[in-house]
């Protein structure tokens, strides 16, 4: 029975692509399921970032950026893409006269820290993943402090929240996350951890199917009720994401390196959007984003392989 569940497991990571982008299609008729699990989308989101940061040397990768070139490099990236981007997302939807709910939606997506699994696309499309993960920890240790600063000084009153109470929240949800996988990680031990790495993919398919559910909660719902808001928000989630990376990548290559810039580039357009859906009440615009989010997100290794890795 066991190595039935592990095999299942090492198959499930094996197409983990495609699992989940499955999983998010599937998310739109299980609303029952999705309402059910909402409340519990702080809980999920914290598993998401243990399962990212037990399979990689947390005090290794201090270690490392305790180099002051790398820390500058990957500091000064990280208050690029969540400071940088949503003040020029800020600008361009202002001029485009966007609502309120849609220019916040947009900014709390650009405001928040590189998506978890960042690393993993990087593997998946022959990119710089040392990279990425340095910027993904980094990252979202800063998302407490940086995304509740940036995101009021944008918005102002125009949404109601509380900066400190969106630190606190972001900070149990990442702190958790890290303080466990720093436990758990030695008691499994590097060499389990690296000779099961598709096992450990299923389970981490697995993990963001489940946080992919609550974040649907209602979505469905909107999407009927007000269907041309829904294809607009599809639309402007693909620009953020796809059109993103297309845009970005291509600039950042005539400064770093091709490896480096795709990774920088990838991150630019996929945020891990989930941890200020989390953190903020719900509204359904925003909701909306975050769901329709996820396809851009789990399409990108489809969609732009050839763009990353033009050769093949």
């Amino acid at each position: 029975m066991l190595n039935w569940f592990m095999r299942s497991l090492e198959w499930i990571g094996l197409r983990a692509r495609w699992v989940l982008a499955l999983g998010a299609v599937l998310a739109l008729f299980l609303q029952d399921l999705a309402i059910f699990l909402r409340p519990a989308l702080p809980v999920f989101v914290a598993l998401m970032y243990f399962l990212a940061m037990v399979r990689v040397d947390l005090p290794a990768i201090f270690y490392r950026l305790l180099n002051l070139q790398r820390m500058m490099i990957v500091v000064g990236t990280c208050i690029a893409l969540m400071v940088g981007l949503p003040v020029l997302v800020a600008i361009l939807s202002r001029s485009m006269g966007l609502s309120t709910e849609i220019n916040a939606s947009m900014i709390y997506i650009s405001a928040a820290p590189p998506l978890g699994s960042a690393a993993a696309l990087c593997l998946l499309l022959g990119l710089d993943a040392a990279l990425a993960l340095e910027l993904t920890i980094i990252g979202s240790f800063l998302a407490p402090v940086l995304g509740p600063l940036i995101t009021s000084f944008l918005l102002g009153n125009a949404v109601e929240l509380d900066p400190i109470d969106m630190s606190l929240r972001l900070a149990v949800m990442i702190g958790a996350g890290a303080i466990l996988a720093l436990i758990i990680r030695p008691l499994i031990g590097r060499k389990v951890i690296n000779e099961n790495a598709s096992i450990f993919d299923g389970i981490g398919a697995i993990a963001m199917i489940a946080t992919i559910l609550p974040i649907f909660a209602g979505v469905a719902g909107y999407i009927v009720d007000a269907p041309l808001l829904a294809i607009s928000v599809l639309c402007l989630v693909f620009i953020l994401n796809i059109g993103m990376q297309i845009i970005a990548t291509p600039l950042l290559r005539k400064v770093i390196h091709n490896e480096s810039a795709g990774a920088v580039g990838l991150i630019c357009g996929n945020r891990n959007a989930a941890l200020f859906m989390a953190a903020l009440p719900h509204t359904p615009v925003f909701t909306l984003f975050v769901a329709l989010y996820q396809f851009p997100m789990y399409m990108t290794p489809l969609l732009l392989k050839r763009f990353y890795r033009p050769e093949t």
